[in-house]
Order: C-alpha cells, then sequence, then structure tokens
C-alpha cells in the first residue's frame, strides 16, 4: 500500500522528495520507494553488511563459498554479483540430501534454479568444487553471537560443511544485529567462525573490531 500520509504531509509542507530527503538524512530514493510502498527497511541493513564483506582483505583468497539468501537473511547478492564480476571463483551450496550439500561453481546468478528449500541454487550441471579447495566461505544464520558461534536452521547443512572445511579456510557469517544474543550455546565439537559481519560491525577472531 502506498505510503499517502508521507506524501499529504510532504505536499502539505510544499516539499519537494530532494528537500525531504534531506531534512531526514535519507536520500531521495528511499522517500520515494516509501511513498509508492516499495521501501523495505532492511535494504540499508543489508548493504551495509555487503559494504564490510566487500571490504574483507581475506576475499582476495581463491574460491569463495557464498549463498543465496532464503526469507529474513542478509542479501549479499550484490556482494556475489561483484564477486563474479571481478573474475572470482565463486560457487554456490547445492542440496543433494537431507542435511547434504555439496559446491557447484557459477559464473553468473541466472545460472540458478530452485531446489529443495525453493531457493535457487546451482544444477547437477555446473561444475563440482571440492570443500579442500574453498578458501573463504560466507555462511548464513538464525543467530550468532560475536565469538562467532553460530545457529542454523537445524538442518545440519553447515554443521557438516564445518567439519570438512579445510584448514586455515577463512569463514564470516552474516546476521543482523538485532538478532544477535550474547551467547549462543555451543559444545566442544562446535567450530566457531573467525568473522562476524553485520551491519553495525565486525566481530570474532578474527576481527580488528572489538
Amino acid at each position: 500500500m502506498k505510503n499517502l500520509r508521507m506524501k499529504a504531509a510532504r505536499a502539505a509542507l510544499d516539499l519537494s522528495q530532494q528537500q525531504l530527503a534531506d531534512a531526514v538524512g535519507v536520500s531521495r530514493q528511499t522517500i520515494n520507494a516509501i511513498e509508492k510502498g516499495d521501501y523495505n527497511p532492511t535494504i540499508k541493513l543489508c548493504a551495509a553488511i555487503c559494504r564490510r564483506l566487500l571490504s574483507l582483505p581475506e576475499l582476495a583468497a581463491g574460491t569463495v563459498f557464498g549463498f543465496y539468501p532464503g526469507p529474513g537473511e542478509p542479501d549479499i547478492l550484490p556482494v556475489l554479483e561483484a564477486l563474479l564480476a571481478g573474475g572470482k571463483r565463486v560457487a554456490l551450496p547445492r542440496c543433494t540430501s537431507p542435511g547434504v550439500m555439496e559446491a557447484r561453481q557459477v559464473e553468473r546468478l541466472d545460472q540458478l534454479s530452485p531446489g529443495r528449500y525453493r531457493i535457487p541454487e546451482p544444477g547437477p550441471d555446473r561444475p563440482l568444487v571440492p570443500w579442500n579447495e574453498v578458501a573463504f566461505a560466507i555462511l548464513p544464520c538464525v543467530t550468532a553471537d560475536r565469538a562467532g558461534n553460530r545457529l542454523g536452521h537445524g538442518g545440519g547443512y553447515y554443521d557438516r560443511f564445518l567439519a570438512m572445511a579445510p584448514e586455515g579456510m577463512g569463514a564470516a557469517v552474516v546476521c543482523f544485529a538485532s538478532l544477535m544474543p550474547r551467547q549462543v550455546p555451543a559444545e566442544a565439537h562446535d567450530r566457531p567462525i573467525p568473522l562476524v559481519i553485520t551491519e553495525e560491525g565486525t566481530f570474532g577472531a578474527g576481527s580488528l573490531e572489538k
């Protein structure tokens, strides 16, 4: 539904979209999106997460394993597109059976099709990437704490991946700051993720931020 109240208020104040945007400290595009009813408040948060991801020197490593965001997860598609445009070798997960996934290389995001959970994934025709060739991984979560302990959706896909991941592989989990608890329960066999990326900062054992 269009935000007619904002539009009416702006008209009453005799302000242009740009003038209102300047007054409240947002872009004119944001004001336009709000008035059209197309504004998603997480867009700004996702953009901040993407900027932090793209600033990581670890992305200069070899193959990057990412994910296609599902509902409620940070949208990292701009990061994947930037990596692909830069000629990076990018792999995405393909679910093969309950709790089991493999990495398949993609050159473009339009090479994906809905998979087991209706989330776009590479098909079996895409090149298989052995786990030991993954240099850096970008991981989703339901929640994570600043120490790098993550909680997934319960399918075990990423737990199995992390158990097989090569020593020295870099990794970052992305999470909205509002979803981060003080501590996520962890067991002795759980592997903390070196970096935790939110719109507010970069945390974890591999981060320089405190």
